[in-house]
């Protein structure tokens, strides 16, 4: 984002508390947390649970920040630090709106092709290998962390380059209507939804409801747009239904990691999909439709495990939509790595591989990283650590029994539940014929820490996996180097 203080008050409808003293200086950046200011960046102070973003203007003010964004008149010392420095401070009655409002200025002012990439499972890795080939090739911006949320999203569109010529943002959402909004201000040109899973039946109570909620995304391309489907979903056709792609002359594309897909005239797929020692795909890679005849090249996918295939697929669909050559995105692919907390390889302090998946899980990520776990080649045993999955409603149960028969057939040496609902991890497990005397059940993450130490030996394989709120990132932290 640049943006002048005059084209800030314009566009929020801001009431000058201070006016800056040049209203024509650009500001460069947005930042909530005082704590990460810098020269010349814009603050947004906003309300939270625990602090309220009002008390620390003053010190967003003296790490650099030259306009702040108000929920209130603040007190004085934020006007002393304002008028030393020369900073403004506008007022405006929703912060969150207003960041909203910029984000869809600096989204018309913006040159770059727009990639809004949603799904239950697996959506922040697809945005992670988009991101990663279109930067072979262009200046590519992308969403950071799990800035995927209604404040989040507009971030990401503000945190774009002037010069961005590739612009992907991972949606999230926890209910019908929050994918349709950041698909307001972010105007999406091209938009792919990886799957629809069971994540979400707590609030929404069925997959179809899930389906329409992700959707929202494919209703919210303009004519001449791109839409990327998952052909191996049993869902696409209901998806494509609701998106009535021909009648708005939106285009389709499909992908699929089990064969070539029927129906639209681009595809990606995958054949001959095998797993190295080491947990990598390795397939051939196909396309048609986006050149003069159908395409193959081979590729070896930089990520680990099968249900990676899919994820790749998906993201090279929307790299060749975007003109890039086949030959080019298999390199790439070759070379991507695991966001952050997403199986992400580290070592604990005995030497062991511990694949720290913690950041989320669904009982179809469950299954898919525990397939992983038992393709890779280990001298010693392979221990899963796994906690309770939220967001499930009815589905609970059968969801965690689900990653414990997982467990099972994975061939685990020890199996590791964390938390209250991982009981039912435990029962899958023992009912997919698990041995009893291979599980530990355990409170919390503080309490599988004590457990791993005193078992984990060099030549072990660890794979750590729950939903966020369970922190088994502390996991993690507790057992690595």
């Amino acid at each position: 984002m640049e943006l002048n203080a005059k084209s800030i008050l314009d566009i929020t409808g801001a009431e000058p508390a201070l006016a800056p003293r040049d209203d024509e200086h650009m500001l460069v950046g947005l930042t909530w947390d005082s704590r990460t200011a810098w020269q010349d960046c814009l603050y947004a102070a906003l309300p939270g649970e625990r602090v309220d973003g009002n008390d620390f203007i003053a010190a967003a003010i003296e790490g650099g920040a030259m306009l702040v964004l108000a929920g209130r008149v603040p007190d004085e010392a934020a006007f002393k630090a304002a008028r030393e420095r020369g900073a403004g401070i506008f007022v405006v009655d929703d912060v969150a709106a207003a960041i909203t409002a910029l984000a869809a200025a600096w989204r018309r002012m913006l040159q770059a092709t727009v990639i809004g990439i949603t799904g239950s499972v697996g959506k922040t890795t697809v945005k992670g290998l988009t991101r990663h080939i279109l930067s072979t090739r262009f200046k590519t911006c992308a969403t950071k962390g799990n800035f995927n949320n209604e404040l989040g999203a507009p971030y990401t569109v503000l945190s774009a380059d002037a010069d961005c010529e590739m612009l992907v943002v991972e949606m999230g959402m926890d209910d019908a209507g929050q994918i349709a909004h950041i698909c307001s201000f972010a105007r999406p040109d091209m938009g792919l939804v990886n799957n629809i899973g069971v994540s979400h039946l707590e609030r929404l109570g069925s997959r179809k409801n899930i389906a329409r909620a992700k959707a929202e995304l494919f209703e919210a391309l303009e004519e001449g747009g791109c839409a990327f489907v998952n052909a191996d979903d049993d869902m696409a056709a209901f998806l494509r239904e609701q998106a009535r792609f021909a009648e708005r002359g939106v285009e389709e594309s499909d992908f699929s990691a089990t064969g070539e897909p029927a129906g639209a005239h681009r595809a990606v797929w995958a054949e001959g999909v095998s797993i190295d020692d080491g947990g990598h795909p390795r397939f051939v890679l196909c396309a048609r439709g986006f050149a003069s005849a159908v395409e193959r090249v081979e590729c070896r996918l930089g990520l680990r495990g099968a249900h990676n295939v899919s994820n790749a697929c998906g993201a090279a669909a929307i790299a060749l939509a975007c003109g890039m050559s086949l030959h080019d995105v298999a390199s790439a692919l070759a070379t991507a790595q695991p966001e952050a907390g997403r199986q992400e390889v580290k070592r604990a302090a005995c030497g062991a591989v511990v694949f720290d998946d913690a950041y989320n899980a669904s009982p179809a990520s469950m299954e898919a990283s525990l397939a992983m776990l038992a393709s890779y080649k280990a001298a010693g045993r392979k221990i899963a650590v796994l906690g309770d999955m939220g967001e499930l409603g009815d589905m609970s149960v059968e969801g965690h029994r689900i990653a414990g028969r997982a467990a099972a057939q994975a061939g685990v040496g020890m199996l590791v539940c964390v938390g209250q609902a991982a009981s039912d991890i435990a029962a899958g497990a023992v009912s997919a014929g698990l041995e009893e005397a291979k599980i530990v059940r355990v409170a919390d993450a503080s309490e599988a820490v004590s457990v791993l130490k005193n078992e984990i030996e060099a030549s072990d394989v660890v794979l750590v996996k729950a939903s966020h709120f369970m922190r088994l990132d502390r996991v993690v932290e507790g057992i690595v180097a």
